[in-house]
């Protein structure tokens, strides 16, 4: 109910007259009970309104002291602000200054990334390229041992088919020569070769390394010699007797001639057997051996002694020379095969295919002519001396003085 419609009631009973009082007093018991209820709940009300109003007045005194509290807060935050504004102030060029090195810094690590990045370029090439020199000098090692191996395995076929082709070779002359090869020895134990020349029999038998070890071939060959005095024993088998040996494996040995008591036992290569049998050949020239003079004896025999010297020096001569011909040739190899060289290696490779080195041909059926190749020796020996390649004997002497 609100306040006026209360005014009005209480209005109502104060001037209200007695017959209204009299005739309506139920009404009036009703409204001031109406009233009552009102007054009642007022003071309810009035009393709730004390206690809000104590609650609140002690809530304002604590947010007033809260208020109070929070100012003096807010009085030292002020106060720590501005100092907090004064020390911002000295940082100011120290902020400057850390942007600047900031600056730097992001610079530098830029540069160090960069460097980085050039680092490993360089340490992946300098990778690549030892990959590659290793990959080089391994291909290099296998080519080496293949070439080695190659090598071996042609030494080692060449000394297996040594006795056959020594067999071929001994007939190819005999034939050319006109020499007669013996097929049916009349003896026992045949030797691999056997020719006949003024009704002697001459033996050559084939001899080769047994392995890759050509140390103990001396003693073998020592051994061989030894054995040929079943052949040797014969008195239609001529006393000189001949082992013949593979190029490559002759120069191992220190002796090429063999002397015993019954016996004469001569080592020589492949490259000889035509020099040779052409040398024995020449004793077949006279219709019998014992027409000749004592001093065409000598003489034959120097001459054949003399030749078989001659073919067995020129053998080792070459031997040797080929032994330090492939070494120069693998030492200058190895020296333009370096990669700074490498264009030098080309050219020259290039230039190898072009060139030819004609040696003197021998036709068949044409001999020889001795007095122009004297002429020729002659004309290179004048040239190698004004070119200062070989000394004069004058020269030779002048030296030997002056020393």
């Amino acid at each position: 109910m609100q306040l006026q419609d209360l005014q009005k009631k209480i209005n109502k009973i104060t001037q209200s007259s007695i017959w209204h009082r009299i005739f309506y007093w139920n009404n009036i018991i009703l409204i001031i009970g109406e009233l009552k209820a009102v007054i009642d709940n007022l003071f309810v009300n009035n009393e709730t309104m004390v206690n809000e109003r104590a609650s609140f007045n002690e809530q304002i005194q604590k947010l007033d002291t809260d208020f109070r509290t929070e100012k003096k807060i807010k009085e030292k935050l002020e106060n720590e602000i501005e100092i907090l504004k004064n020390r911002i102030d000295l940082l100011l060029p120290l902020k400057t200054k850390n942007v600047e090195l900031t600056s730097e810094l992001n610079k530098l690590k830029q540069e160090e990334n960069t460097k980085d990045s050039e680092r490993d370029a360089v340490i992946s090439k300098y990778e690549q390229f030892e990959n590659n020199a290793r990959e080089r000098e391994a291909k290099k090692e296998r080519e080496e041992i293949l070439r080695a191996e190659e090598k071996q395995e042609k030494l080692k076929r060449t000394w297996q088919d040594h006795e056959m082709n020594v067999n071929k070779q001994i007939k190819f002359i005999c034939q050319e020569e006109s020499i007669k090869f013996i097929e049916d020895w009349p003896h026992d134990k045949k030797p691999d070769n056997v020719i006949q020349i003024c009704n002697e029999f001459i033996v050559f038998d084939a001899k080769s390394p047994r392995n890759d070890d050509l140390d103990n071939f001396p003693n073998y060959i020592k051994n061989q010699v030894s054995a040929l005095s079943k052949y040797a024993d014969h008195k239609d088998v001529k006393k000189h007797l001949f082992l013949v040996v593979p190029e490559n494996a002759i120069n191992v040995l220190s002796m090429l001639t063999f002397n015993d008591s019954n016996y004469c036992v001569h080592i020589i290569s492949p490259q000889a057997l035509g020099i040779t049998m052409w040398s024995l050949k020449q004793i077949e020239l006279y219709e019998f051996a014992e027409k000749l003079s004592p001093e065409d004896r000598e003489n034959l025999a120097r001459a054949v002694a003399g030749s078989m010297n001659y073919i067995k020096r020129i053998i080792q001569m070459n031997s040797d020379m080929n032994d330090t011909g492939i070494q120069l040739t693998e030492q200058i190899m190895n020296l333009i095969s370096k990669d700074s060289l490498k264009s030098i290696k080309n050219k020259a490779l290039d230039y190898e295919k072009g060139d030819i080195i004609n040696a003197s041909q021998q036709k068949r059926g044409k001999i020889i002519d001795m007095e122009k190749e004297e002429l020729r020796h002659k004309d290179l020996k004048f040239k190698a001396q004004n070119h200062k390649i070989i000394s004069t004997k004058s020269e030779n002497h002048n030296q030997i003085d002056n020393n």
